[in-house]
């Protein structure tokens, strides 16, 4: 039998309760008359994330060093939630990494779960829709905003009146937390991998077949330093059939063509999200209508964007605007090996010391970018393999990312049905 209540619609053997009815909060501080050589290490709100504590930064402090108003003591299963700006509702649950003695900033409310209730739960029921609109109906303040001491305390949860219920839900949602964990850190692996490829092969340091060159392998360049052997250093000019200023067209949010903007430049590539349209004829189309292979250069924008570039990889026909610059490599080169090379740090460093400041702006000209060098291998076959090893790293990435958005969307349904009873855990 369901119960209708102030936060949804509850199933028979739920019940709901106010915050201040389901944990200890702000239970235990240091007080004034601490030992002064008491030792502790000290959590900033900054340091706090939802489902995050980045504790190796955190750093150890005497009683007497305390940063500010420092007394708040955290236990082991503890809950972090912050009640202020910059992270506000970032929380985390506290687990002990180490024998210290753990203290937070007083911007934060620590919870510590009663007898009858599984703190894990309410950590997700606090993350759920429930949880997030009563929390975001407290806030105030447009300067500063915060959540009030009381609003914390008089939030509501609904949940199981079996501890052992709530307990086996919160299983379940930590077990998708932990998947979505290992393969984030499996992520982070293959972007560290993908990295230190591109600094050793892109540098012809490392050969595609993962050896690295022996001293004798290498010449001098004036400005490069050491150059494989088989390599040269080659302008943009040199290497591109050509260099082209993108269309100078008012665009829409409707038209028979999408046109790339700037912001369609991400992690290296050509993205088709958000878009812009313009009208065009045959003869317009044709020559501005991009093909796979062809890189695009942000040549305006604040001077930590400007330099940006993507290769375009989609189907379908896509123009691009004025403030782009459109490179198409000749057919002695790969393309992907040369956007490759234009972002890698050397050669964004090196682009953007040729951006000229404007108002609020900086701006590159094709002039500079046509005389960019970049070393690149003489036989394509050495860019294919390297371009070939680089990629496989990029694939992993994508299909492990793509792995994280559909956990993302697991966690997301379970929520929805089993932290309000919709769904029973038996089933």
């Amino acid at each position: 039998m369901e119960k209708q209540t102030k936060i949804g619609t509850i199933p028979e053997g739920w019940k709901v309760k106010k915050l201040k009815e389901v944990f200890h909060i702000n239970e235990l501080s240091l007080p004034s008359n601490t030992d002064a050589n008491y030792k502790f290490k000290y959590i900033p709100i900054e340091f706090v994330s939802t489902n995050h504590i980045d504790y190796g930064n955190c750093e150890s402090f005497r009683f007497v060093d305390a940063p500010g108003r420092a007394r708040r003591i955290v236990r082991e299963n503890d809950i972090l939630i912050s009640g202020v700006r910059p992270n506000l509702k970032s929380f985390a649950v506290f687990k002990k990494p180490d024998d210290s003695n753990w203290i937070c900033s007083t911007g934060f409310y620590v919870l510590t779960a009663k007898e009858e209730s599984d703190n894990l739960f309410s950590y997700y029921e606090l993350l759920s829709e429930i949880g997030e609109s009563q929390f975001y109906s407290y806030v105030a303040g447009s300067n500063y905003p915060a959540i009030g001491d009381g609003d914390i305390r008089n939030m509501k949860l609904m949940f199981p009146k079996d501890k052992s219920e709530q307990s086996a839900i919160a299983a379940i949602l930590s077990k998708v937390d932990e998947a979505i964990a290992t393969v984030q850190a499996s992520i982070s692996a293959a972007e560290r991998l993908k990295k230190s490829l591109m600094q050793n092969l892109l540098t012809g340091r490392m050969k595609p077949d993962g050896t690295l060159r022996k001293e004798d392998e290498f010449y001098v360049d004036e400005k490069f330093g050491k150059v494989p052997v088989g390599w040269e250093v080659k302008r943009i000019d040199e290497i591109a059939d050509f260099v082209q200023y993108g269309l100078n067209q008012a665009s829409s949010e409707t038209g028979n063509i999408p046109m790339f903007r700037m912001n369609n430049i991400v992690n290296g590539e050509m993205q088709n999200y958000p878009l812009v349209y313009v009208n065009l004829n045959e003869t317009a189309l044709c020559q501005y209508k991009l093909e796979k292979g062809d890189i695009l250069f942000n040549r305006t924008n604040s001077m930590d964007l400007v330099g940006k570039v993507g290769v375009f990889k989609l189907d379908g026909d896509y123009v691009f605007a004025s403030y782009l610059i459109r490179i198409r490599v000749s057919k002695d080169n790969n393309p992907y090996f040369v956007n490759y090379a234009l972002n890698s740090y050397p050669i964004q460093c090196s682009l953007r010391s040729k951006a000229t400041p404007a108002v609020s702006q900086a701006n590159i000209n094709s002039k500079s970018l046509r005389n960019t060098s970049i070393i690149i291998p003489t036989n394509k076959k050495e860019q294919d393999e390297i371009v070939s090893r680089i990629n496989n790293v990029e694939n992993e990435i994508i299909n492990k990312q793509n792995k994280i958005v559909v956990l993302e969307r697991l966690k997301k349904s379970l929520m929805q049905n089993l932290l309000t009873g919709k769904v029973s855990i038996n089933k």
